[in-house]
């Protein structure tokens, strides 16, 4: 009975380290690659987090944006980006996976669908 209750207890605490690890993880400089309609659209992208929660900013040659109401949950993440696309201003349920080289996605809204996007962490 003692060693399921040692077995457990480590389990509980390795988990909380590897997702504040992953949580801590997101934050920094981003290079996004988001395919829109068979085009490539480059975005770089700042990320603040606070333990699991995490908000940021978004730049790219047709507009900048928001992140909001970031949550990362274990390896997954959701978060709203609030951004201009040639001037109109639209929100995108923004949701992927942090991986050990970086992140992947989907930016969806209904006016432009789902846009899958990789991104790797830019290089100081």
């Amino acid at each position: 009975m003692k060693t399921s209750i040692v077995i457990f207890a480590v389990f509980v605490f390795a988990a909380g380290i590897a997702s504040a690890y992953v949580s801590d993880n997101i934050a920094g400089k981003w290079n996004i690659l988001a395919q829109a309609d068979g085009q490539t659209i480059g975005i770089t992208a700042t990320i603040s987090a606070d333990g699991d929660n995490f908000t940021g900013s978004t730049a790219s040659d047709i507009g900048t944006g928001q992140i909001l109401n970031g949550k990362v949950t274990g390896d997954k993440f959701t978060a709203t980006l609030k951004t201009e696309v040639l001037g109109a201003v639209y929100e995108f349920a923004m949701e992927g996976t942090i991986t050990k080289d970086g992140l992947t996605g989907t930016f969806t809204n209904s006016n432009f669908g789902s846009v899958p996007f990789t991104a790797t962490k830019a290089k100081d």
